[in-house]
């Protein structure tokens, strides 16, 4: 049989569904293992009125189970004259068997008296109105109500509870509330109760489904009809819905049955900034736009009602309303935008804080300004400085604008439209994809300058969070710095621009004025590192290759890539590993060592397997020497391929010299010999013996 469990609840936010029903099955798989009942499979679902679990192939009784339970010490076993002392007797009796039956077990602390005790199982309906109930309350929300007698904390008021194993009713009770077999309509169409027959998912979502107004309780069909009757809206006005990812799950949410409700608005409204205008109806009002097959906006919405209603005219009126009124808002705040202009926004800056102890926003961009050009400069990019200079300036400037302050996410965007009303195409571009990306995968600034400004903010905020000691640790990352530290590596990365991150972060740490606390900027480069591994992985790479690239740090990246590339490439080779072996022998004996000088001396080399190692070193220098220097996967791995050189005279010299000599001239001067040879295995900024 099944158990199913519905609860029914006020209007949730569309935040708490997921994570609600998540903690249903997570809490019913732990409930049930604590209770010994085996199932089938676990199933969470509803809408923001009904919080359902069913229970498949629920067991009709729990395990029964042997338990081996630990008394006192042996020696109470018996007394002298053989007989059960009253401390044996007693925990035998306690634990439900005969004195006779206990056994003597040997354990790490002595011999102790045990009981093998077998616990039966208890039937299914016996247990399920303490699971139910505990499943009811040991959900967890972002935010709580109370609102009865017993001090309950939960999203919403509790309104009703289903509890069935099979076709039988589970009573129990929560929050004034006792379970039975009803649910409800959707809210709009009364309270009259629907019974529930049986514990079966399907028929229960059968019967929401077939009332006169539908409920499609399992979210993806409820999601499909979404799509569905959005799609169809639109392409009934020949127009193509933009079906935004994130409106959709939302929308999901908080529907129970979505009818999409169309119509149009004043062509006036167009003459704003798109993304000004989708923002508004996503984000606001929850609407979807629509454009042409040319992906042009289109001067209609399309909104989403729970249930059909006979009324549907009065319904799209109303939504007409609420959307005019939040556009013509819009038209307000811009229009207020342009006559003020970005160099009044730049002004305001010098109000707004950037972090304690550093300053303000103006001062930031002053900053930035200042690396970006270096950037420039330094990535052979000088063409585009009158562009970079005028994008990093104005790149924060949209912050102190009455738009980006009703509609934060528009940061960075509006500042490009205001940029494009003051004739500077190119430049509005650069800070339209300042804040790019969004997310550590989303997609990059598309234009080099919008690459450099971007980066330079990114590594400005870094610098300045690491400087006074603001560091991400654990889950805590209030400045999105993990997300800044994704986004430059990056850029730096797959921007493909020429400059390594010490240089960059050392450029910018100097910006900063005299004076200012150093509490963590050490640790910088190691929070770097591990974005940079990270998107190695991303990218196929093995990102433990990474800790033998020692001097990443001082390289572009796409250098540092190049050579994790070849060293992925040659680490496998049986030359290589053999070779590899005996660096870390090199390395070995050079960490204990005293040289007093680097130089090799010819005439202290007395052994023949010594000068045969001093001659394949100088063979491997000079072949490297004639390679091109390149920094390209290729080009490592010429240099790398060289190294199989050193197999057979390293084995040798290890076999036929001793290093420590007792005369301090040759020793020291094998030991130079050793440390050359280590320098030119790690010619290339990778320490073989860390692979």
């Amino acid at each position: 049989m099944n158990a199913l469990l519905e609860i029914g609840v006020e209007h949730l936010p569309a935040r708490f569904m997921a994570p609600a029903l998540a903690q249903l099955e997570t809490l019913a798989a732990n409930l049930l293992a604590e209770k010994r009942i085996s199932y089938k499979a676990i199933h969470a679902f509803g809408t923001y009125r009904r919080l359902v679990v069913e229970i498949e192939e629920i067991a009709a009784k729990s395990a029964d189970v042997q338990k081996e339970v630990k008394g006192p010490p042996a020696k109470l076993l018996k007394d002298a004259n053989g007989n059960f002392t009253p401390q044996s007797a007693g925990f035998a009796q306690k634990n439900g068997i005969a004195p006779e039956k206990l056994t003597v077990v040997e354990t790490d602390k002595g011999p102790f008296i045990f009981a093998n005790v077998k616990i039966k199982g208890e039937k299914t309906a016996k247990l399920l109105p303490e699971i139910f109930t505990r499943l009811v309350t040991g959900l967890e929300f972002a935010k709580n109500m109370i609102w009865e007698d017993s001090g309950l904390r939960y999203g919403r008021p509790i309104r009703s509870l289903i509890g069935l194993y099979g076709d039988k009713v589970i009573k129990f009770t929560v929050a004034g509330v006792t379970a039975g077999r009803y649910t409800y309509p959707l809210s709009s169409f009364g309270r009259k109760p629907i019974t529930v027959k049986t514990a079966d998912r399907k028929a229960y979502a059968d019967i929401l489904r077939n009332q006169p107004q539908p409920v499609l309780v399992v979210p993806q069909e409820r999601r499909e009809a979404l799509i569905k009757t959005v799609s169809s809206e639109a392409k009934a006005h020949g127009y193509e819905a933009d079906l935004d990812e994130n409106l959709i799950t939302e929308t999901v949410w908080f529907t129970e049955h979505p009818v999409a409700v169309g119509g149009d608005f004043e062509l006036k409204f167009l003459t704003l900034p798109k993304e000004l205008i989708t923002t508004v109806l996503k984000k606001q009002i929850k609407m979807f736009p629509v454009t042409n097959k040319q992906g042009e906006l289109q001067p209609y919405f399309i909104a989403v009602r729970d249930g059909i209603s006979v009324n549907q005219n009065e319904v799209r009126d109303g939504f007409k309303k609420v959307m005019s009124a939040r556009l013509a808002d819009a038209v307000f705040f811009f229009e207020n935008d342009k006559k003020e202009g970005l160099n009044k926004f730049q002004e305001k800056l010098k109000n707004i804080q950037f972090l304690e102890g550093l300053g303000n926003l103006f001062e930031k961009a002053e900053r930035t300004q200042k690396l970006a050009a270096w950037l420039c400069e330094k990535t052979g990019n000088s063409a585009l400085a009158k562009t970079v200079d005028y994008a990093a300036k104005y790149a924060y400037a949209d912050l102190a604008s009455h738009v980006v302050y009703e509609f934060p996410e528009l940061q960075g965007y509006m500042g490009g439209q205001y940029a494009a009303l003051e004739g500077q195409q190119e430049a509005a571009k650069a800070m339209e994809e300042f804040y790019y990306p969004l997310t550590s995968t989303s997609p990059l600034p598309q234009t080099v300058a919008g690459k450099i400004v971007s980066l330079a903010g990114k590594i400005d905020t870094l610098v300045g969070n690491f400087l006074i000691g603001q560091i991400p640790t654990g889950s805590e990352d209030p400045f999105a710095l993990r997300r800044q530290a994704f986004g430059a590596v990056r850029i730096l990365l797959e921007g493909n621009l020429n400059v390594s991150v010490k240089e960059l972060v050392e450029k910018a740490a100097s910006l900063y004025p005299a004076g200012t606390p150093d509490k963590g900027l050490n640790e910088l480069p190691a929070f770097l590192g591990q974005r940079f591994a990270a998107i190695l992985q991303e990218r196929g790479h093995d990102p433990r290759v990474l800790d033998a690239v020692t001097n990443w740090y001082d390289l572009p990246l796409t250098q540092a890539e190049a050579l994790v590339a070849a060293l992925e490439t040659v680490k496998t080779g049986a030359e290589f590993a053999a070779v590899l072996e005996a660096a870390k022998r090199v390395n070995n004996i050079l960490k204990k060592a005293e040289i007093s000088s680097v130089s090799v001396q010819e005439n202290l080399l007395t052994e023949p397997a010594e000068n045969a190692l001093y001659e394949t070193l100088k063979k491997v220098q000079a072949q490297i020497a004639a390679l091109p220097k390149a920094h390209d996967k290729q080009s490592y791995l010429a240099v790398l391929k060289t190294y199989a050189l050193f197999k057979e005279p390293l084995e040798k010299f290890f076999k036929e010299v001793m290093v420590n000599a007792e005369d301090a001239a040759i020793k020291n001067n094998r030991l130079a010999l050793l440390s050359a040879v280590r320098a030119c295995l790690t010619g290339t900024g990778a320490d073989i013996t860390k692979l």
